[in-house]
């Protein structure tokens, strides 16, 4: 067959979701990257609730869609590097506001020339934003300090909680080394009645 036949492989490579959060009215970058360097031919970011009433960004063939954006995203987001060099499809979301909190998926489309070969890979990145008010996170960081609390939300103070973790770890020790003790006792007991 000739060598310049078109071959297409796709291979799906899902990454594992980032949690990136952000200050209310703060921009923030959403990162994605695509390990080849090659031309990006698609590139869609998106959140599932929203898909329905369009994208947070699409990009086709060197441009961007903007008749395919939802409302809520014109004019508040933009490439990190527009010529999308070295696999670069970050997204800049500006002035977030508690309703840009959401999970975002980025989908890369990318052409590659393996052996004279046409390949595309398709890659994903899911991204958890979670929009904070600067305020209120200062106001808990400093509830934390007067009053810690643990994972299920009791505040009791770490000192009490690590003096239990270290008398459970004597307690533990003990019964081990008693064991111990019992077993080898055992032993050596019956290796002298072995012997006589």
């Amino acid at each position: 067959m000739n060598k310049c036949l078109l071959i297409l492989s796709f291979i799906y490579l899902a990454e594992g979701q980032q949690e990136v959060s952000v200050h209310l009215k703060q921009d923030v970058t959403l990162v994605c990257q695509s390990s080849s360097v090659e031309n990006i031919s698609v590139l869609k970011w998106s959140r599932s609730d929203l898909n329905s009433d369009g994208y947070v960004y699409f990009y086709r063939n060197k441009r961007c869609f903007e008749s395919y954006q939802h409302p809520w995203f014109h004019g508040r987001v933009m490439l990190r590097d527009a010529g999308m060099k070295g696999g670069d499809a970050s997204l800049i979301l500006k002035n977030a506001t508690f309703k840009d909190a959401g999970i975002y998926e980025c989908h890369l489309l990318v052409r590659e020339l393996v052996e004279s070969r046409r390949s595309y890979s398709e890659i994903s990145h899911v991204i958890n934003l979670t929009v904070t008010d600067a305020a209120e996170a200062r106001g808990n960081m400093r509830d934390n300090l007067i009053h810690p609390e643990d994972a299920d939300g009791n505040t009791q103070s770490r000192d009490a909680a690590a003096g239990r973790s270290h008398i459970v770890a004597v307690v533990a020790l003990v019964a081990v080394l008693v064991v111990a003790g019992f077993i080898t006792i055992r032993s050596l007991t019956r290796k002298t009645k072995a012997v006589l």
